[in-house]
C-alpha cells in the first residue's frame, strides 16, 4: 500500500513539474508583462499646455491618482513661461486645484478646473494658461 501511495505521490509531482515547465512559466511571465505595460501606459497623464497670446504649446505629463507625482514638462514649457524650468512636482489639492510645485516646495503656477479645458491658471494671472486632455 506504502509503494502504491509513493508512486502516486511521485506521479503527481512528475506531472506538476511539467505543468510548471520553462515555456509555461514563460509564457505567463510574458503575459504579465505586457498587462504590466498596459497599466503603466494608462498609469500617466498627458496634456497640453497653451498661453494666451504666447506661440507655442508643451506637453505635460504626471502619473494621476496621488496628491503629489513627479511632473514632468518638455523643454517647450520653459519657453512658453520661463519659470517652468523650475517645476518638478504635480500636486493636486482637496478644492480641485493643480499647482507645479519647484523642488524647494514653491507653487510656480496654479490650476483650477476649466471651462472648456482641464485647467486654467489661476496664478500667474498673466498670461493665461490652459491645460487640454492628450497632446
Amino acid at each position: 500500500m506504502k509503494l502504491v501511495a509513493s508512486g502516486a505521490l511521485a506521479l503527481a509531482l512528475v506531472g506538476a513539474l511539467g505543468y510548471f515547465s520553462e515555456p509555461q512559466v514563460s509564457e505567463m511571465a510574458e503575459a504579465l508583462g505586457e498587462q504590466k505595460t498596459a497599466f503603466q501606459e494608462e498609469a500617466v497623464s498627458e496634456f497640453t499646455l497653451m498661453g494666451v497670446g504666447l506661440s507655442g504649446v508643451c506637453r505635460v505629463r504626471h502619473a494621476p491618482g496621488l496628491e503629489n507625482t513627479q511632473l514632468d514638462l518638455d523643454g517647450n514649457c520653459a519657453r512658453l513661461l520661463p519659470r517652468l524650468a523650475e517645476a518638478r512636482i504635480w500636486e493636486e489639492r482637496e478644492d480641485g486645484t493643480v499647482a507645479f510645485v519647484s523642488a524647494t516646495g514653491e507653487a510656480l503656477v496654479e490650476f483650477y478646473p476649466g471651462d472648456g479645458a482641464a485647467y486654467e491658471s489661476l496664478r500667474p494671472q498673466t498670461p493665461l494658461l490652459s491645460m487640454y486632455p492628450g497632446h
